[in-house]
């Protein structure tokens, strides 16, 4: 996806979460998960990231940032509520291992030999999301994975509830099987 591909994604998709069952159920059990200016804005958004501020991510990272990801924070440097959880802004992603060593520790337990292959996976991930609600999600960009074109393997996982990494091709393919999920 190009800058305008996002910003015409971005925009449909903010219009579908404000009138989603999901907000005005949040609403009525008193959960804020939007600003007021994101609501008056009708935006989810934020400004875009510089390039700048993505060349520096890069530098202090040591990779290049998969295509679709960077034109991403080109539209909108984070993002709030996507499948669940808040994007992070440019200088706040990192990896896995450093962001949630205790988790990642966790899971490679003798115990969980089972996950072993996750775990490996893990390793060489970005972490791109937060989760403020507590559920656990974590959105993920796999620096091993690296296509032809650039882009990474994305997984959504959910350690929470015990559950798989779930792949898919691209930051953008993520991002448009979360859209899938508003209601």
């Amino acid at each position: 996806m190009t800058a305008t591909q996002w910003r015409t994604f971005l925009s449909d998709y903010s219009s579908k979460f404000l009138n989603s069952d999901y907000l005005r159920e949040a609403d009525s059990e008193g959960t804020d998960l939007l600003s007021e200016a994101q609501r008056e804005a009708g935006w989810l958004g934020y400004e875009p990231a510089s390039e700048e501020a993505i060349l520096a991510a890069e530098e202090r990272l040591g990779v290049r940032l998969p295509p679709t990801y960077r034109n991403f924070l080109l539209t909108t440097n984070g993002w709030n509520n996507i499948g669940g959880l808040d994007l992070l802004k440019v200088d706040e992603i990192g990896w896995f291992p450093d962001l949630q060593a205790e988790l990642l520790g966790w899971w490679s337990s003798p115990d969980m030999d089972h996950f072993a292959e996750s775990v490996e996976i893990l390793k060489r991930c970005l972490l791109i999301s937060v989760d403020w609600g507590g559920s656990g999600g974590n959105w993920l960009l796999h620096a091993d994975s690296a296509g032809e074109n650039g882009e990474w393997t994305a997984y959504e996982w959910w350690p929470g509830e015990g559950g798989d990494l779930e792949d898919h091709d691209s930051f953008a393919a993520m991002a448009l099987h979360a859209e899938d999920a508003i209601s």
